[in-house]
């Protein structure tokens, strides 16, 4: 594996940040503790500002876990936002909920159990966001599923892009690492979308779906 940020500058942004939400600090606890994977303070952070920024209202989370990912989105959206998540255990549904109702942006979230993508099929009207962490093998049917789910110049967010530095390596490893390999070309390849990969943490893609009629910038 190769590291995507050195140590050192992890610790130095963790550093940064002295005061964090008793919520977070709790929830980052139980991940510790779990081994359970979270996208982490940094990536929080950039989520929220994506959200603000783009004024986005409706959010999709395909795969949530215990929700600390959704924390961000749910607090970014607004009072008269919603964030659907979604996630195959309904354990995580009861740790999200009680993590979520602490933070009081529990009349910010509907939590949906089961197949991220099945679950998907049976949404109506269009996201602003679609935030991507489901299993590392389904991530090449995400680019098509996210384009029937996503307003125009909505935004497809991906995690773990980079995979452990495990995409830069042995093209025909396991099959986690050839399917993150397979989504990042596929999205370079995408005329629907325009996608940077920023090596943050473990890598976050980040896509642009295009207007079907964009302006001119000429």
């Amino acid at each position: 594996m190769i590291p995507v940020v050195d140590q050192r500058i992890e610790r130095y942004l963790a550093e940064l940040h002295s005061e964090r939400d008793p919520v977070l600090t709790e929830m980052e606890r139980l991940a510790e503790e779990l081994a359970f994977p979270i996208v982490g303070p940094q990536v929080g952070a950039l989520l929220y500002i994506l959200t603000r920024s783009s004024r986005a209202k409706r959010v999709l989370e395909l795969g949530s876990g215990f929700g600390y990912s959704a924390l961000f989105f749910a607090n970014a959206v607004g009072p008269s936002g919603r964030v659907v998540l979604t996630d195959t255990d309904r354990e995580n549904r009861s740790r999200a909920h009680r993590f979520l109702t602490k933070a009081r942006l529990e009349d910010r979230i509907q939590f949906r159990v089961g197949d991220a993508l099945e679950l998907a099929t049976s949404l109506r009207g269009r996201f602003d966001i679609v935030f991507n962490d489901i299993d590392k093998e389904q991530y090449p049917l995400v680019p098509d599923a996210a384009a029937k789910l996503l307003r125009p110049e909505g935004l497809l967010i991906t995690d773990n892009a980079l995979w452990g530095g495990c995409v830069a390596e042995d093209p025909n490893a396991d099959e986690a690492t050839r399917g993150v390999r397979r989504y990042n070309e596929l999205m370079a390849r995408d005329p629907r979308y325009t996608t940077v990969i920023l090596p943050l943490r473990d890598g976050l893609s980040v896509s642009l779906l295009q207007s079907p009629n964009p302006k001119s910038v000429t």
